[in-house]
């Protein structure tokens, strides 16, 4: 049964991305899953618990990158940058995820997305503005660095390239090769650690 729901869930998440909330409908869900629209009912109750549950999957996961973080010996720069990969890793892997909660916080403001999203920034942002503060007053990073600047921009353009990858490759990819490669993937990983090299050091 486990292994049913989470099946639907992962469905789910894809056929919200492609069609929006509106677009997807619970039938069609089940159609994908091979389920029956029954299950679905007994399982979320609703398209919008169903909804709730997937953001809330997320947030779970974020959570767990948080904790694991809080147990890291690394310090200053070497931290933020392996915290900045977990974080880019966990939504990468969860891009269909990462569209939905940025595209239906739009549509018909859905206070339970917005809520959810904001929260899961809040995480991020407050993580990385806390070490750059404790850096700051360790005489680590710049104490003229703009922390709450450098984190939104740099979470935001990570943000925008796992949504939408032609906001941050400019160039358009070779014949073949997907904006989402390693090649590119590393490209804008090394990009962020060279800004934050830039932005916090002395």
């Amino acid at each position: 049964m486990k292994n049913n729901r989470e099946h639907v869930l992962k469905v789910a998440t894809k056929l919200i991305s492609e069609r929006g909330f509106d677009g997807a409908s619970t039938r069609e869900i089940a159609q994908r899953a091979k389920v029956s629209q029954g299950m679905i009912n007994y399982y979320f109750g609703s398209k919008e618990a169903l909804l709730k549950e997937i953001i809330s999957d997320f947030s779970k996961q974020i959570n767990t990158v948080v904790t694991e973080l809080k147990h890291s010996e690394k310090e200053g720069l070497a931290f933020i940058k392996f915290a900045l990969l977990k974080f880019f890793k966990v939504s990468f892997e969860n891009r269909d995820l990462s569209r939905i909660m940025n595209v239906e916080e739009t549509m018909d403001l859905r206070d339970e997305v917005i809520s959810q999203n904001d929260e899961v920034s809040k995480i991020i942002s407050d993580l990385f503005i806390s070490n750059i503060l404790d850096g700051k007053a360790k005489g680590i990073y710049n104490e003229d660095c703009d922390e709450e600047l450098i984190v939104t921009f740099l979470v935001n353009a990570l943000n925008d390239y796992i949504i939408r990858s032609e906001r941050i490759i400019i160039k358009k990819p070779m014949k073949g090769v997907s904006a989402y490669s390693d090649h590119h993937q590393k490209r804008v990983i090394e990009f962020s650690y060279s800004y934050l090299e830039k932005m916090l050091l002395p």
